[in-house]
């Protein structure tokens, strides 16, 4: 059992950009739509040729980065996403079918699972670890678990990005993800910043699980979105007092992570 603080969030979807639009849409109030990404972070040469993947992730972390007031370059980050870049990969398979020699190199170069968070190091100059990760199911629930161990091991801040896109028609079948969607939180040891948003004290437990149910935000139903299993942990974040969820991170075995949130 071990205590971490969490000092940053971020959160972007089409129909909520930030934290105070997310709170704003599980209170019911509408909020602006089809928001266009603009990842300040990126030059604007640069992020015009951006897949969508990548403006997500370094949207969301900076907003976390933001909100802690911690300086990016000095933060060390892991990026988490089920089936990674989707976009990519459904143009990459039908050009390759059609017409391989048009493939761009440049969403070539964006194809591989790291891509954002790689280009989160350029854009920020950060020199710390940076890890990418999938695991199918589990990857949230691993993602928030390697983060913890990794902050607190290290001492030092580490910023989490949870995020899958809207699966094209040809890959619905294997993953049927309605919705693009990104979250971060940063963590960091207890007493390291000066304010933390709440306090988690997690611990890994042999018992089975299972997700609990996504919140309903504007009428949109998140239950099938694998990369929307961090907001039940955002919503906790609102609530006031102390909130326990429990999450899977084995299917082969009975183990699950306890997160207790005040």
């Amino acid at each position: 059992m071990a205590d971490i603080n969490i000092v940053g969030i971020g959160v972007w979807c089409e129909f909520f950009s930030n934290w105070d639009e997310f709170c704003s849409a599980l209170a019911g109030s509408a909020t602006s739509q089809a928001t266009t990404l603009r990842p300040e972070l990126i030059p604007a040469k640069e992020r015009r040729r951006a897949p969508l993947s990548v403006k997500m992730a370094i949207e969301v972390m900076d907003q976390a980065c933001r909100m802690s007031a911690l300086v990016p370059s000095e933060v060390a980050t892991v990026f988490a996403s089920v089936n990674g870049d989707v976009e990519v990969t459904d143009y990459l398979c039908r050009t390759l079918d059609t017409a391989p020699r048009t493939v761009s190199p440049t969403r070539f170069h964006n194809s591989v699972h790291n891509a954002p968070i790689g280009n989160w190091a350029i854009a920020t100059h950060c020199k710390l670890p940076a890890s990418a990760m999938s695991a199918y199911l589990h990857t949230t629930s691993m993602a928030f678990l390697e983060g913890a161990i990794q902050s607190l091991e290290e001492n030092m801040p580490v910023l989490v990005c949870v995020q899958e896109l809207a699966a094209p028609d040809a890959i619905k079948p294997i993953c049927d993800t309605e919705q693009s969607i990104s979250t971060a939180v940063l963590l960091a040891p207890p007493g390291y910043c000066g304010e933390e948003l709440a306090t988690v004290r997690f611990e890994v437990r042999n018992e089975r699980s299972v997700y609990p149910d996504a919140p309903q935000i504007l009428g949109i139903d998140w239950s099938g979105n694998l990369g929307a299993r961090f907001l039940p942990l955002l919503v906790s974040l609102t609530t006031p007092g102390s909130t326990e969820l429990q999450l899977p991170i084995s299917e082969s075995a009975s183990l699950s992570l306890a997160i207790a949130v005040k």
